[in-house]
């Protein structure tokens, strides 16, 4: 698999460690895992823009919807997977960052997490970015 670098934001540390090894048992391998906005943001400033976040918009204190706006507004990753239910009004909001910023959103799972359902969205991620490449 092409080497991705991917950034988890997960303050349950049983699902943190869960999504670190599905992607590890995918391939993935530049995974930084953070259990909070100041972790993943240190991360970011030490090791540069991602392709893939995967984070739940609905964490506490407001830290998953935080980092998918720094995402977007700082141009720090590719792509986001959501995790979690979004309650409608926050949906409308994450779309337009999206659209507006150009952010892939590749899809929302629900948790636990699905390694089926992971890998599709990573497979389309790889698909969609070789399109790119070949244009």
């Amino acid at each position: 698999m092409r080497s991705l670098k991917v950034l988890i934001l997960e303050h349950n540390p049983f699902q943190l460690m869960a999504l670190h090894q599905m992607l590890n048992a995918m391939g993935i391998y530049d995974v930084m895992t953070a259990p909070s906005l100041a972790s993943a943001l240190r991360s970011l400033g030490h090791r540069g823009a991602v392709d893939i976040a995967i984070c739940d918009p609905q964490l506490k204190r407001g830290e998953g919807m935080a980092l998918i706006q720094h995402l977007a507004f700082q141009q720090r990753a590719r792509a986001v997977i959501l995790l979690g239910s979004v309650i409608p009004s926050l949906t409308e909001g994450l779309d337009a960052i999206v659209r507006e910023h150009e952010l892939c959103l590749l899809g929302r799972l629900q948790t636990p997490v699905s390694a089926v359902l992971m890998r599709g969205l990573v497979d389309e991620y790889l698909r969609s970015t070789r399109r790119a490449v070949n244009i």
